[in-house]
């Protein structure tokens, strides 16, 4: 297994996975794209300007929340962490200006890329789980004191799950260390649910009923919300089996705060309102 990044590890998993997630993406992009009548070339300028535009946003709103770099209270700061919701939610600025100058309608680009972003967010999790980054909570009960909801959120699911171990040097054998779970020592660490996998699941199964949808045939941007409805949804009932992200509020991370600002928003915003209702 695979950990995370170093300095010698040129190729690793993690990135050939993260590399197909962009290719994965890019390639039904502009399979949508041409049935739209959308010229394919558009997909091809929004990729790179997305994903420029995501990690540098991402990387500045990670500089707003330093708490979302606590993975074991005082005793382990990760430093910076560029979460998914924060790189998305600025790419998809980049798309809206793109969208303006090219004269291109938004909430239709946003239906070209609704699906293919899901499928590139469930290769790139494939990814996360070969670098045990985005790790799970304890498949048994610990004892990490005021932190045990972080990393073992509820004993339902106490050994249902045989879990996964990681190496020495991974984040989750870090932070196992961190809270003394495990002695310094030990040869890997607490086995943990494998929460990458059950994404992965849940995107497979979000695809594959939103695929069903006639929305070419529908009002522009109604794909886009229920992908975005959709996979909230089920990042925020998932959080609760993550230990990757400090409590931030009321036993939620920052991670499932932002789905609860995220799902009434994009439900409320005018003009999607009226493209989903009418």
């Amino acid at each position: 297994m695979y950990t995370h990044f170093s300095s010698t590890d040129w190729v690793t998993p993690f990135g050939l996975m993260f590399i197909s997630a962009i290719l994965v993406a890019w390639f039904f992009a502009r399979r949508n794209a041409a049935t739209t009548y959308i010229d394919p070339s558009h997909v091809d300028l929004i990729m790179p300007i997305t994903i420029i535009v995501g990690i540098t946003g991402g990387t500045a709103l990670a500089w707003l929340m330093p708490i979302d770099q606590r993975l074991a209270g005082e005793a382990m700061n990760h430093g910076l962490r560029l979460r998914l919701f924060g790189m998305l939610g600025t790419g998809a600025i980049g798309v809206f200006i793109y969208c303006r100058l090219a004269g291109l309608s938004f909430r239709r680009v946003l239906d070209i890329f609704a699906l293919p972003t899901l499928a590139g967010i469930a290769v790139h999790r494939v990814g996360c789980h070969f670098a045990g980054c985005c790790w799970g909570d304890i498949v048994r009960g610990g004892n990490a004191g005021n932190l045990e909801t972080q990393v073992h959120t509820t004993s339902l699911l106490d050994n249902l799950v045989a879990g996964i171990q990681y190496p020495p040097g991974s984040l989750p054998f870090e932070q196992h260390l961190a809270l003394g779970l495990i002695e310094p020592g030990a040869l890997a660490s607490l086995p943990v649910h494998p929460v990458q996998l059950y994404e992965v699941g849940l995107l497979l199964v979000l695809i594959v009923l939103l695929a069903r949808v006639p929305w070419r045939r529908m009002p522009r941007g109604t794909l886009a919300v229920m992908a975005v409805v959709g996979y909230a949804l089920g990042r925020f009932f998932i959080g609760y089996l993550r230990a990757d992200g400090s409590i931030a509020l009321a036993n939620l991370t920052v991670t499932q705060l932002q789905c609860l600002v995220l799902l009434p928003s994009i439900l409320l915003l005018p003009r999607f309102r009226r493209s989903v209702v009418s």
